[in-house]
């Protein structure tokens, strides 16, 4: 069973005397209530004649006190009261566990004012909450904790100076953190191989910056600072695309439920194994074909269809509806097919699986080349039937639904938990998507879908407070979809736009930036406590930041903002690879399936309902608050677990890379001379000379086919130079005539990520 938490375990770290200190005088407090006179910091400021005081009611009386590190708390003692000064009988001491409070010792028969508690074996958490079970007014005068700051043997050495240890993209933000260096210290880019000096700088706020170094070559380098360095890392067009594209597609294809890794039948699974109703599995396959279709199509074809009418009993049913997919078809299209074919022939129903499908509709006419029309007629039948159904039938859902109702119609004003299930928006691209198919297929009601777009992003704009985390970061993996809504409604209906959309998403810019001004360029949870959500496993929110940030710089004008945001989107992409307080990249097998990666997760998850211990590419683990700003020393602290909503997460950040990498334009010359130039992620190796044929679409729906070349080894363009004279076009021994005013355009990412170009004849 999966479980993201604060690992509670049989203390393995070194002993250390007992502290004698009350570490409650250092920490942060929190209350249900605070009363003027009587707030709760005066429960933890080591003055018993003060007192933090609750109201009288039946209403909740907690204090949430948390320390400032992880700790392993040995003994509390709580002075409290009633309103009359006699003993509370009811209380529980709780500590935070598996994203909830859970009750480490508890009374209902209490008849002393100072409550003494000392844990046989302590306790590993850095928060702990007094509940008190009464309908009077309680004061409580002081709380005090005891125990020792954790230090895990296992812990191992981490470099004094943290890159990404595979490498980085030429012509973008490159940063290391040195958290021990003081302003001004003179760092230095090496060669690996001959130490040889490349580039200086010097470092401010714990940072060096080496933006501007952009070497075409393929040599490693290493950063050092003070004598010490980095572990070695390499530089090139598309580095992070060429050492993740063909891993994305393994995971996926090694994740899936009945047919991959294991052949095992497992709870909350459909699709794939363990991704219960909310994964976003298959948008984030189809934002990442619509976004680089070309780099998709190259890579290897490894999947087969299996018909489950060849396997035993508790296979059949449980995909087949969809007719198979031509098997030339890239692995990445068979990807798409697999979890739209699982979900309708299984009849999922819950809004999130019914939204997905959304995706496969709109994707069709780009996908049409290898799966059957029936495949489109059946899913498009399907969602009309389903769209707005509001209850589930219990095969489509598990125990983590809050979903008051299944109508994707209607106006969604309730917000996820930390569990990442209900994020804000996710209602939005769905509609607008359903909106377009049903207006290409001539429904006289496909209004109603935009109706239901516009009203919920209205909402959202007049609704969402940006400064609570619960509705950003604390969305967790799902915290993308918020954002990408955003910026689909400002792209795809510029005229049609809710009023203040683009005010909302400044504002949410300018608190990501806020609360990232730290030597990770990590943005926080919160701007003064927590820097990650407590008691999770958050890797999946790391990873899917960049495609909030990409949608949100996309809809921005501020030069100033977009640029702080560039600088958040390869901050969090390299804090997986390494750029973190402990040194690690986010996947244990990292050093063996991905190219440069030096260090990988402290460990994997073993079991589980994922078995995701054997696929390639797993996100095991990441940074907890305890980690920041720099503790290295609490080695592998809280829980360790892949999931594959952690990996869409990432799928999608990388599309949206992609199409914010690409351009593409049309350039004419006084010389008779049409130039088609791309700029798009698929230089992934300097030794190979990369082509890519665009069609030029010409007046009346003709095309001519143009090849273009990659213009260097180390270049991020492609380019090719056709004869434009006297209106006519002479290409690989075609010749056509044009008129004036005809209109020429060339394109490359297909639908909502599609990037054009196009010039008029005169």
């Amino acid at each position: 069973m999966r479980c993201i938490c604060f690992l509670l375990f049989a203390l393995t770290c070194t002993q250390q005397v007992f502290s004698q200190s009350n570490l409650s005088l250092s920490g942060r407090i929190s209350a249900s209530v605070e009363q003027e006179g009587a707030p709760a910091s005066l429960a933890i400021d080591g003055d018993r004649t003060t007192y933090w005081r609750s109201s009288a009611g039946n209403e909740e009386k907690w204090l949430n006190v948390v320390l400032r590190q992880a700790t392993k708390i040995r003994k509390i003692i709580v002075w409290l009261e009633g309103a009359d000064g006699q003993a509370v009988p009811a209380y529980a001491i709780q500590t935070y566990i598996n994203g909830r409070w859970e009750n480490r010792a508890e009374q209902t028969k209490n008849q002393e004012n100072q409550v003494k508690i000392e844990f046989p074996e302590p306790i590993l958490n850095d928060r702990l909450r007094v509940n008190l079970f009464t309908d009077q007014s309680v004061s409580v005068r002081e709380i005090e904790i005891y125990g020792d700051q954790y230090r895990a043997e296992d812990a191992t050495p981490v470099k004094k100076v943290l890159v990404n240890q595979s490498g980085y993209n030429l012509g973008k933000t490159k940063r290391f953190t040195a958290p021990h260096a003081a302003d001004g210290t003179p760092f230095s880019i090496q060669k690996y191989a001959n130490g040889q000096t490349v580039f200086r700088g010097v470092v401010a706020g714990g940072i060096g910056d080496f933006s501007t170094f952009d070497p075409l070559a393929g040599d490693e380098f290493v950063a050092t600072v003070n004598g010490s360095t980095s572990h070695p890392f390499r530089i090139g067009p598309y580095w992070l695309e060429r050492v993740t594209y063909q891993n994305m597609i393994d995971f996926m294809r090694g994740a899936r439920h009945y047919v991959g890794t294991t052949d095992e039948i497992r709870s909350f699974s459909w699709a794939w194994r363990d991704g219960d109703f909310f994964n976003w599995a298959l948008q984030s396959l189809v934002a990442q074909y619509l976004s680089n279709p070309e780099a998709y199509r190259r890579l290897d074809r490894k999947i087969k269809y299996v018909d489950n009418a060849q396997l035993s009993a508790p296979y059949r049913g449980k995909w087949g509806t969809l007719e198979p997919y031509d098997e030339t078809a890239p692995d990445l299209v068979k990807l798409i097919h697999w979890d739209a074919d699982v979900k309708i022939t299984q009849g999922l129903e819950h809004e999130h699986q019914k939204a997905e499908l959304a995706h496969f509709l709109y994707a069709f006419p780009y996908l049409k080349k290898w799966l059957p029309q029936q495949n489109f007629d059946v899913v498009y039948d399907y969602l009309k039937d389903k769209w707005t159904k509001t209850t589930v039938a219990d095969q489509s859902t598990t125990r983590y639904d809050k979903s008051p109702e299944h109508n994707l119609l209607a106006l969604k004003t309730k917000l996820g938990t930390m569990k990442g299930e209900l994020p804000p928006g996710h209602s939005v691209i769905p509609n607008l998507m359903m909106y377009e198919v049903a207006k290409s297929r001539g429904e006289a009601d496909a209004e109603k879908y935009f109706e239901a777009a516009y009203d919920q992003m209205s909402w959202m704009i007049a609704h969402l407070d940006w400064e609570d985390p619960l509705t950003t970061k604390g969305q967790r993996m799902s915290e993308h979809l918020t954002m990408r809504s955003f910026a689909y409604f400002y792209h795809e209906y510029p005229d049609r736009r809710p009023e203040g959309l683009t005010e909302k998403v400044v504002e949410w810019a300018r608190v990501a930036i806020r609360r990232s001004h730290n030597m990770w360029d990590f943005r926080k949870y919160t701007d003064e406590g927590d820097w990650v959500m407590a008691g999770w496993n958050e890797t999946g929110n790391v990873l899917g930041f960049p495609a909030a940030a990409i949608a949100a710089k996309s809809v921005l004008q501020d030069p100033e903002l977009q640029k702080e945001l560039d600088r958040l989107t390869w901050s969090h992409f390299d804090n997986a690879f390494g750029r973190n307080p402990t040194g690690r990249h986010f996947s244990y097998d990292g050093p063996k399936e991905i190219e440069g990666v030096d260090q990988g997760w402290y460990s994997t998850h073993h079991g589980g309902i994922g078995l995701l211990e054997p696929v390639r590419f797993v996100f095991d683990g990441s940074p907890k608050t305890n980690h920041y700003p720099n503790h290295p020393e609490i080695g592998n602290f809280g829980w360790t677990e892949g999931w594959v909503q952690f990996n869409t997460a990432f799928n999608t950040s990388m599309a949206y890379l992609a199409n914010s990498e690409t351009d593409i334009a049309l350039i004419r010359s006084g010389k008779g001379k049409l130039t088609v130039r791309l700029r798009a992620p698929l230089n992934f190796d300097e030794n190979q000379t990369d082509k890519i044929a665009l069609d030029l679409v010409l007046p009346k729906g003709k095309t001519v086919k143009i090849t273009l070349t990659e213009e260097g080894n180390y270049s991020k363009y492609l380019s090719e130079t056709i004869r434009l004279r006297k209106r006519t076009i002479k290409y690989g021994g075609q010749k056509i005539k044009l008129a004036k005013g005809d209109v020429l355009s060339v394109s490359y990412g297909l639908g909502y990520f599609e990037k054009s170009a196009s010039t008029v004849i005169e």
